[in-house]
């Protein structure tokens, strides 16, 4: 029997899903037809454009710098602005931000978004799905040790002093479930007040996929992709931390 806990006060500023697709049968009038499927839900949209640093060589060795402006993105907004639907050729994205209310809650609202785009522009196949968590951790102290509250940060040889200012861990962590890679990132962040610490703990499980897109095949790579952050996550904190987030334990 596992442990699954809920908190009162989690710390997810974002949780989203993007799943980019082969052969979408995409064309000028997507944008404006999609909107009149989920507007009611989503009353608000904006264009989002998006650019790609790029470094060239020359044969003689010689790097050019650039960017690139790739295809934008058309974002759909609740009126509150607590979640929102990402589409472009090939991509779909949902993502809950703040209040973060249930994994339960926007993942409905991520299948009703992929059956509107699947009718829409019946992509051939899906090629990448990933589930991202982004938790901004706030220590209301102006010094904490890390060990105290995390089980994953920087370790910095005697020699060099114990202290350390602002850092950034990236890891690639294998996961028991086949074809799931997740990468954690954790990092210090600005503190909201000078008396308080602030962290990022960043999730990412992604799965490469081809064939079909069904919705059972999705459904089961969303969950599975989540349970794996969940375990990421608690691994990554100690029991003083979770008490900041107030746990309510259930057992399932």
């Amino acid at each position: 029997m596992s442990v699954h806990r809920e908190y009162r006060k989690p710390p997810v500023v974002e949780a989203l899903c993007e799943m980019y697709f082969e052969g979408s049968e995409w064309d000028d009038t997507v944008i404006g037809r999609f909107y009149e499927r989920v507007k009611a839900d989503f009353p608000k949209k904006r264009q989002q454009e998006i650019h790609e640093a790029q470094v060239r060589f020359s044969p003689a060795g010689e790097a050019a710098a650039g960017v690139r402006r790739l295809p934008p993105r058309m974002q759909f907004l609740t009126q509150a602005e607590d979640r929102m639907i990402q589409i472009g050729c090939d991509l779909l994205v949902v993502n809950q931000l703040r209040p973060y209310a249930s994994f339960q809650e926007w993942e409905n609202t991520l299948y009703e978004a992929l059956k509107v785009y699947q009718e829409l522009v019946k992509p051939r196949t899906i090629a990448r799905l990933g589930v991202r968590y982004i938790d901004r951790v706030i220590i209301p102290v102006p010094t904490v040790r890390m060990e105290d509250y995390f089980t994953l940060y920087p370790e910095i040889p005697p020699a060099l002093g114990a202290a350390h200012g602002a850092f950034m861990l990236r890891v690639e962590i294998p996961t028991q479930r086949q074809g799931h890679r997740l990468l954690v990132t954790f990092g210090s962040a600005p503190p909201e007040q000078a008396s308080s610490m602030a962290f990022l703990l960043d999730f990412y499980d992604v799965v490469e996929r081809g064939g079909e897109v069904t919705l059972d095949a999705v459904r089961n790579d969303v969950r599975v992709a989540h349970e794996n952050v969940i375990e990421a996550f608690e691994a990554s904190i100690t029991d003083r931390l979770r008490t900041l987030f107030e746990p309510e334990e259930k057992q399932a």
